[in-house]
């Protein structure tokens, strides 16, 4: 109450007593509301078709609106250039979410997003959550404050979007390792990242200090909370990328992480700095 008065909010709220808590219970659809419910349009969460060309030196990248509503068009608007901060030495980042159904797992995703350092999230239209009051709150105020879009065709956005000049990284589990290499090989360097990346048809690794928005606009897919992402999205990606096991066995049948902690760890280590800038190499330049 003391922010409401400070801000002189009075002519938009009205205070109630205790006999309103289930009438609040029922507006927050069951959720955890600290007596407080604010009732706002919805988040703009614009339809694009494709992420078109991303420039390191204006620290920008562009989007290609789909048609919309009159209606959407006043929530979403119709911005098709985007900033980012690139620190002079990398290009965008941006998670594309597909199969996750749970809003509190599209919220942490948002929080972890923002928190370090990404540049949007997409969406499909369907078969994913929404951006409801749900996820915005598990999102701490995160998915207010980084670009979001939604999808209708994911399929066409992407290869579009890799036409554009994006490299596309699916997130899922390592393949074994080529037999060429042996389990000291196999082992993370001191002071390389802690994931593996690995070319999406077949077995071969990149090197361990490969960084990917050092090198080119990057977009990470990160798929559904049981069963990951559909080998047709996997499919269309150059490369994979997947977290090691903290252990040697598997004791108790827990073989992988939550998405939204999964999503944290990937964006932490490809928004890592390299120690030294990566050399172009001219027949893995798209653009």
């Amino acid at each position: 109450m003391s922010r409401i008065r400070s801000h002189k909010l009075f002519p938009i709220t009205q205070e109630v007593g205790d006999e309103y808590m289930r009438a609040l219970d029922k507006a927050s659809s069951g959720r955890p509301h600290n007596g407080v419910i604010l009732e706002a349009s919805p988040l703009p969460v614009p339809p694009i078709t494709e992420l078109k060309t991303a420039s390191l030196e204006d620290e920008s990248f562009r989007v290609a609106l789909d048609s919309q509503s009159a209606e959407d068009l006043l929530v979403n608007g119709k911005q098709e250039l985007y900033s980012y901060k690139s620190g002079g030495w990398r290009h965008p980042l941006i998670l594309y979410v597909d199969g996750v159904v749970d809003e509190g797992n599209l919220g942490a995703i948002a929080r972890s997003a923002y928190v370090l350092g990404a540049d949007a999230i997409i969406t499909p239209t369907h078969h994913t959550a929404n951006w409801s009051h749900i996820a915005v709150k598990a999102s701490a105020g995160a998915a207010e404050a980084i670009p979001l879009f939604k999808v209708g065709d994911p399929t066409d956005f992407l290869k579009k979007s890799a036409g554009a000049g994006w490299c596309i990284y699916a997130s899922d589990a390592i393949p074994p390792a080529p037999p060429s290499l042996s389990s000291a090989d196999d082992a993370p360097e001191p002071g390389s990242n802690k994931v593996v990346y690995t070319i999406t048809q077949g077995r071969k690794r990149l090197p361990a200090d490969h960084s990917p928005v050092a090198e080119h606009p990057t977009i990470l897919m990160m798929g559904a909370e049981g069963t990951g992402l559909k080998t047709s999205l996997v499919n269309l990606a150059r490369y994979k990328v997947g977290i090691p096991h903290g252990r040697e066995a598997n004791e108790v049948g827990v073989d992988s992480l939550n998405v939204s902690v999964a999503a944290s760890i990937l964006c932490y280590e490809m928004l890592q700095k390299p120690r030294t800038q990566p050399e172009r190499n001219p027949e893995n330049v798209v653009f």
